[in-house]
């Protein structure tokens, strides 16, 4: 299932990013496509998954991205701050 939510645009399209978005609980999951790897990480979806992360972590939640086997947490976008 494809999350829907306001601050995601066209782009979020899973055969477009290579990625499906779903909450359960606190825990907002994003799996990746295995063949893309690395597509979380490339704009304009890492700032967003970051700014998204703010979203969910000041609702006491948090957000995952699954590629694999691989799971890493994604901290929320300290506004101000370049990375």
């Amino acid at each position: 299932m494809w999350m829907t939510h306001e601050a995601l645009g066209a782009e979020w399209e899973p055969s477009r990013s290579k990625m499906m978005i779903y909450s359960q609980g606190p825990q907002t999951t994003v799996l990746v496509a295995p063949e893309r790897p690395d597509a979380w990480k490339q704009e304009p979806y890492h700032l967003q998954l970051r700014i998204l992360a703010n979203k969910v972590e000041a609702e006491s939640g948090y957000l995952i991205v699954f590629v694999g086997d691989d799971v890493t947490k994604v901290e929320p976008e300290v506004l101000g701050q370049t990375y």
